[in-house]
């Protein structure tokens, strides 16, 4: 007979644009010793689409999930071998694609010693799965970061130009659309009834009152606040496992030093008036619904509404291709990997 388990889920799930903080955030909250959320993933959302439906998994199916796993996990599957993680799924045999996740999470939780923490996951792509999230995890709730689009576009570009990996839009205006299209991912999301907690928290006033912020997240989130969250986060020995090695001196160097409050505003140095005025003739409408303040109000004027929302229009097919095709090359590599 079929031995049944109990299944666990991820409490919460991290999203946001990137280069927006949940990083750092996601540093802060295993700082509290209650909640652990190790390597980025989406799986859930790439995953989605080949295994949502199914009904019955099997040893094949097993084995295609821990290559879809490595595929879409930093450090090739947050550390586990796959010998390991195929092991966990075979005793554990879930039968539906929510439970699939349970079990890879639980397999990970397992080898960390980290089962009685409460689980999160941290993603910024996810910003764009949240129906997914939703169906796959109905308790989880959702925490939302937001960073002024301005200094997002500095992150990319400096990424863009000086390092060795890089990711991300380019220019200006690409920057702008993608950081409008997750924030527009959330307000329909927020607008459509969906049974999901959302939490939205700015990245600058979690620098400027991190006690204040924290406290309200950790009521959201049903944890107890400690000072140790935004005071000595850095320290904590879960943060190993939040940020690969190779990335501690480049991309997230400022999590090794601790809270900076000074981290915001770099547009009003960095950015050119040219690409400022570019900027905010896109997103004026976010910036403002942000309470960020605007160099050049003009661009509030309602006759730039419909070139605003035929670029809107234009970057969600266009992100939602890209998802799409993202999704069948995930699926189609673990494939050949099998093969």
């Amino acid at each position: 007979m079929k031995v049944e388990t109990h299944f666990k889920l991820p409490k919460v799930f991290i999203v946001g644009s990137g280069r927006s903080g949940t990083t750092l955030l996601a540093s802060m909250l295993n700082a509290s010793d209650q909640i652990y959320i190790p390597y980025e993933t989406d799986f859930i959302a790439r995953a989605y689409p080949y295994l949502q439906n199914k009904t019955a998994f099997d040893v094949q199916d097993y084995k295609l999930i821990t290559q879809l796993f490595k595929k879409t996990a930093k450090q090739e599957g947050w550390g586990m071998s796959e010998e390991y993680l195929l092991s966990h799924l075979e005793s554990k045999s879930p039968q539906t694609f929510t439970d699939v996740n349970s079990a890879i999470y639980e397999a990970f939780h397992k080898q960390e010693g980290t089962l009685d923490l409460d689980w999160g996951i941290k993603a910024p792509v996810l910003i764009a799965s949240l129906d997914r999230i939703c169906e796959v995890c109905p308790g989880a709730k959702i925490v939302h970061i937001i960073r002024d689009g301005r200094d997002v576009y500095l992150s990319y570009k400096k990424i863009h130009e000086s390092s060795e990996v890089k990711f991300g839009p380019k220019g200006v205006i690409a920057t702008a659309l993608y950081w409008i299209d997750g924030l527009r991912r959330i307000e329909q999301f927020k607008n459509s009834e969906k049974d999901i907690d959302i939490f939205e928290l700015r990245y600058r006033d979690l620098l400027s009152e991190p006690e204040e912020k924290l406290r309200e997240l950790c009521n959201f989130l049903e944890i107890g606040y400690r000072s140790e969250m935004h005071e000595k986060f850095n320290e904590n020995p879960h943060n190993k496992k939040v940020v690969p090695s190779q990335f501690k001196q480049s991309f997230h160097k400022k999590l090794i030093g601790g809270l900076d409050p000074n981290n915001t505003e770099k547009y009003l140095s960095k950015m050119s008036e040219s690409e400022l005025f570019q900027f905010e003739l896109v997103a004026a409408p976010y910036l403002v619904k942000y309470g960020y303040q605007l160099q050049y109000p003009m661009v509030k004027s309602i006759l730039f509404a419909p070139l605003r929302s035929i670029l809107y229009s234009f970057a969600r097919l266009l992100n939602n291709l890209r998802y799409a095709h993202r999704d069948r090359q995930t699926y189609n590599q673990a494939n050949r990997n099998l093969a």
